[in-house]
């Protein structure tokens, strides 16, 4: 596998994983859009509290996103830093040692940020479970 094809696979990775947290905030936008202010049995400070939470999820999704995305452009940088020096390589071997080293460090900023995704998600469902049944 070549560099190229390596940070094209780590793209497209990245832009798959940002895809499916898009769609699933569009999804929960939607559904928080079709519920009726004055439905049946909804009191208005009822919706008041579900809106004060749907505010602090909210807030503290995007502060753990911008999170992960700041820990992934740092790997991205240091790959990159690593990838400038395979010019400095000596010998086949150098090279050869230098690319399964990026190929690695690709592979676990993908597996890390993939699994600290997974986690999120389960923790936003929990945490959404969890004020639905206290309503």
């Amino acid at each position: 596998m070549t560099l190229d094809q390596m940070f094209e696979s780590f793209r497209k990775a990245s832009e798959s994983s940002m895809q499916m947290q898009q769609e699933m905030l569009n999804q929960w936008t939607h559904q928080w859009g079709s519920v009726p202010l004055n439905a049946a049995g909804v009191s208005a400070e009822w919706m008041q509290k579900l809106q004060k939470r749907w505010l602090e999820f909210s807030t503290e999704s995007l502060s753990t996103h911008r999170q992960s995305l700041d820990s992934m452009y740092r790997s991205a940088i240091q790959v990159l830093e690593q990838a400038f020096r395979l010019s400095e390589s000596k010998t086949p071997e150098d090279y050869r040692r230098t690319i399964e080293e990026l190929r690695k460090k690709l592979f676990e900023t993908f597996k890390t940020q993939s699994e600290s995704q997974l986690q999120e998600i389960q923790k936003s469902a929990e945490k959404w479970f969890d004020v639905l049944l206290k309503a």
